[in-house]
């Protein structure tokens, strides 16, 4: 064998065969070519054949010899190495392979595996691995002169199991990580096997389970502990899961009762491997996880408890609740916003809750809303909300910043209510003081009006005598301005019934006509004097109705007054009166100023005014139209006011029920018997002096013989030498008031005289307290003599 390769050494082919037959060996370590042994030749012949990478060091110099596939490793250092020292070759790893060529040339085969190179491959370095075999080498009289070595690359072998011990590695640490991640979260792992029905586990699992260790369990002993209830449930997700193409995992919650009788709440996710396809597919095993849930279950119970006990609270609150989020998002409106708003959760949570509000109030109730999340401050804004019946009513939203139990700003909690109604009756309160100091600014005037006539007159008086022309005249003007003024007194008077629901109707069954004839009658000389045309148009049937007649004389004259005095001079007015269906109608009409369309409605309204200037041209209190109002409702009836606008004039529309047609026939006023009355000795008592002269004057013009004093001491003083038959007594003295006047006259013995109480205080609780005390009459300040000789005509024995 070693002479077979003796004769192909020189005819070798390849590169490192041409190499050694050129090459010059001079001072070569290893001399030349046909110097060799003959055991060198064999083994520079067999490696020369090699397709393993191999070389071999001869000679005590160790020279250095290689075949191609070796080239590769050596890289730059081929070809200067063919023939140098082995260590000057591989001077670099010299300390790692020094000590194995020491070793073979001491005739020990040594074997080194993995050794690790850098070889330049592709224009580039790059990591390898070689596996070494060095073996002794001995000349022909048996003395060890060299070594050989065959390289084996390993390179592929290396990185597939570095690869290997990687994946080792990384599965490893992902298992140890999964357990952490198990374990931290609380979760057991598990594995199912159809086919065995073992369930592995890990020890979380059998202690989430109250079993001892992480022993391989038979599902059996499992599913014993399941809670009855929860069990189809767990088996129907199970099944679910293995139902799709692809593997479905599930996750269940359900109950279990563990060995010691613990109930605990369990959360188990899963997911079954399959094999097969179609009709022959098949679950292998199941493979998940499963949790203690129990407390978290206990917690959401509290919590759905709470949150169902605050929902009954705030759905039974009379007011919206409502929460936000951080953001200011709002995530909560109780019962009442939707009753309210008529919105949905959908429309209403988040910012939509914005879109109820009054297109005027919205941005200003959003902004105040978004500023107090963002500062954490008070919130209080009031706006007007749409109801679900498309009005608007005013609402007030309060609402302060809440916090969690770690301090963390947790949102906004607040409540709405409906301040409407309270907002009505503030803008009601502040509507009638407006008209109230109105009111009070114009009865300043309306009574100055007639006072500063009368005063001028009173003042020049003095000045007329002898011209009894001039002194008419003053005295006419001067009972027209006191008329107005108990015109004006009388309408006040009426206003204090009204707001105290005093005013009592007298109801018998009249013609309407009478009532109409009756207020021409009282108003013709107010509308002559203003120059206007009256036309009355009164049915050829009467209209009965039952009715006070006083109260619809007041009613019909108040229109015919309103006609008079809101009429330019030389105007027109007309009252008419007719049926219609079932009840009587009468409209009095005028082509004066007319009433703006706004205030239709309100000019029944207690002191409004349509012209409400300081310039305004006609006078009054506002008060008239309220009585009219007044007095029809209390009649069952209604009134109305009509007009196409300013300078358009006015239509008021009364209609009055007609009365049964089984009622007798209709009333008439009597004529009041004006003839002479009988002398009767008159005690008038009033601290007013003048009040209490002018008033024995007035009783003096019809007949009777007056004494008038100025208190209720000299009343008494001179009541037995005066004897009177008739006593018209004040009520509001200073000392004794009439109340006791009247109380001491009762008292004294002999025949008692009539008493009448003479006083300004008008109200019917005024009135009967005066026949308490005494009194068989009640006559309202100022009166008239017509009134004074109704009533000693009807009342006193004439005494001789």
């Amino acid at each position: 064998m070693a002479h077979g390769g003796t004769l192909g050494f020189l005819d070798a082919p390849g590169e490192m065969a041409g190499m050694m037959r050129r090459h010059d060996w001079s001072g070569s370590p290893l001399g030349p070519p046909d110097g060799w042994p003959q055991t060198l030749r064999s083994v520079v012949g067999l490696m020369l054949r090699s397709r393993f990478p191999m070389f071999v060091a001869w000679g005590p110099r160790m020279g250095f010899l290689y075949n191609d596939a070796y080239v590769d490793i050596l890289g730059a250092k081929h070809p200067s190495a063919l023939g140098r020292a082995f260590e000057d070759i591989w001077w670099e790893i010299w300390d790692d392979v020094g000590p194995l060529a020491h070793r073979a040339l001491q005739g020990e085969a040594t074997y080194v595996e993995n050794f690790p190179l850098i070889m330049s491959r592709k224009g580039y370095d790059e990591p390898t691995w070689f596996t070494f075999s060095y073996s002794p080498v001995a000349d022909e009289d048996g003395t060890i002169a060299g070594m050989y070595c065959v390289c084996t690359e390993t390179t592929r072998s290396v990185l597939a199991e570095a690869a290997r011990d990687a994946q080792t590695q990384r599965l490893s640490t992902l298992a140890e990580q999964r357990q952490l991640a198990l374990d931290a979260a609380g979760l057991g792992w598990w594995q199912y096997d159809p086919a065995t029905g073992i369930v592995t586990h890990d020890e979380r699992y059998g202690q989430i389970y109250g079993l001892d260790g992480a022993a391989p369990r038979h599902v059996d002993e499992i599913n014993r502990l399941l809670h009855p209830d929860d069990a189809p449930r767990l088996w129907a997700a199970v099944d679910a899961a293995t139902k799709p193409v692809l593997p479905e995992r599930y996750a269940v919650e359900y109950r279990i009762r563990r060995p010691d009788g613990n109930v605990r709440w369990l959360e188990a996710r899963g997911i079954p491997t399959f094999e097969g396809e179609g009709a022959s597919r098949v679950v292998t095993s199941f493979a998940g996880t499963v949790a203690d849930v129990t407390d978290r279950r206990l917690a959401e119970e509290v919590l759905r408890e709470n949150e169902a006990r605050f929902r009954l609270m705030a759905d039974a609150s009379p007011a919206a609740l409502w929460l936000t989020d951080p953001s200011g998002v709002c995530t909560f409106l109780s019962h009442q916003w939707y009753e309210f708003t008529g919105q949905t959760e959908e429309e209403a949570l988040g910012l939509g809750w914005t879109t109820a509000t009054h297109p005027d109030d919205a941005e200003a109730a959003r902004a105040a809303f978004i500023e107090a999340n963002r500062t954490r401050g008070i919130l209080g804004i009031e706006y007007r909300l749409r109801a679900k019946d498309g009005t608007y009513r005013w609402a007030i939203d309060l609402g302060r910043p809440w916090y969690s139990e770690a301090g963390e700003y947790a949102g906004m909690v607040g409540v709405v209510f409906d301040i409407d109604a309270r907002k009505r009756a503030e803008e009601a309160v502040e509507e009638a003081s407006r008209r109230k100091d109105q009111f009070l600014a114009t009865l300043a005037h309306e009574l100055r009006n007639p006072l500063t006539p009368i005063s001028n007159a009173l003042q020049i008086w003095p000045r007329l005598e002898g011209r009894p022309e001039e002194a008419a005249r003053l005295r006419e003007m001067m009972g027209r301005q006191v008329r107005q003024m108990i015109r004006l007194i009388d309408d006040l008077l009426d206003v204090s019934r009204i707001t105290r629901g005093k005013i009592e109707l007298r109801r018998e069954r009249l013609d309407l006509a009478v009532a109409i004839r009756g207020a021409v009658e009282a108003m013709e000389p107010f509308i002559e004097s203003h120059g206007h045309a009256l036309r009355v148009v009164l049915p050829a049937q009467p209209l009965h109705v039952e009715a006070d007649l006083g109260r619809l004389v007041q009613v019909f004259g108040n229109l015919l007054h309103n006609a008079a005095k809101f009429t330019e001079r030389g105007g027109r007015i007309e009252i008419a009166a007719r049926r219609e269906d079932d009840a009587a109608v009468v409209r009095v009409r005028d082509n004066g100023s007319g009433i703006p369309r706004e205030m239709l409605r309100e000019i029944f309204e207690m002191f409004a005014q349509a012209d409400q200037t300081l310039g305004r041209q006609h006078g009054g209190l506002g008060i008239g139209l309220t009585l009219v109002e007044t007095l029809v409702a209390l009649h069952d009836g209604t009134v109305e006011a009509n007009s196409e606008g300013a300078g358009q004039g006015s239509e008021f529309v009364v209609r009055l029920p007609l009365a049964a047609d089984a009622a007798t026939g209709p009333s008439t006023v009597s004529d009041r018997d004006l003839s002479s009355l009988p002398s009767r000795r008159v005690l008038v008592v009033d601290d007013v002096q003048s009040s209490a002269d002018t008033l024995a004057m007035m009783l003096s013009s019809i007949g009777q013989q007056p004494l008038a004093v100025y208190d209720g001491a000299a009343a008494l003083q001179r009541w037995n030498d005066f004897a009177p038959d008739v006593a018209f007594v004040d009520i509001a003295m200073p000392g004794m008031d009439g109340y006791e006047v009247a109380r001491r006259v009762r008292d004294l013995s002999g025949p008692t005289p009539m008493l009448v109480a003479l006083t300004g205080f008008g109200q019917d609780e005024d009135r009967r307290r005066a026949l308490d005390a005494g009194f068989d009459h009640h006559l309202v300040k100022p009166t008239t003599i017509d009134a004074l000789h109704d009533l000693l005509a009807a009342g006193a024995p004439a005494r001789e």
